[in-house]
């Protein structure tokens, strides 16, 4: 049972950086060209890969593997628990314009898409930062008392 939930958490993390690097994709086209329906989509799917990862991530982290009590004494888990939020956090505005304007079909402005590529940027740079935290928790490094 651990692999298949190891290997659930890993497949929904590339899911998430899949939908990442997806959306950037489709914001380099010149904005009366973005296709804000396919950006929606794309952007539920990686809410969905989120919510889904952090639900096995936390099943992982309290009912197998080590436990929550070696979890809950790792800085790098916590760190990587906080990025987490973080990303999340982050996404809040993306999403917002995306479903603005699949709904009134509208254009966004260059720089509405220039900070969306932006924040895809820091969401992915934190990505990188979040599974350098999950390999040292998973390896004892940073275990506090």
């Amino acid at each position: 049972m651990f692999p298949t939930f190891a290997a659930l958490h890993f497949l929904l993390a590339f899911a998430l950086v899949a939908c990442l690097s997806a959306e950037l994709a489709l914001l380099k086209a010149p904005a009366e060209r973005i296709s804000y329906t396919a950006l929606a989509k794309i952007d539920a799917t990686y809410g969905a890969s989120a919510g889904l990862l952090i639900a096995v991530g936390l099943y992982r982290a309290i009912y197998l593997e080590k436990g929550w009590a070696y979890y809950s004494h790792s800085l790098p888990f916590l760190i990587k628990l906080t990025l987490f939020a973080a990303i999340a956090l982050l996404s809040i505005y993306p999403t917002i314009q995306f479903i603005g304007a699949r709904r009134g079909d509208k254009i966004m402005e260059q720089r509405t898409i220039a900070n969306i590529q932006k924040i895809i940027h820091i969401e992915l740079m934190l990505v990188v930062v979040l599974i350098v935290c999950a390999s040292l928790a998973a390896k004892g490094v940073g275990f506090v008392t």
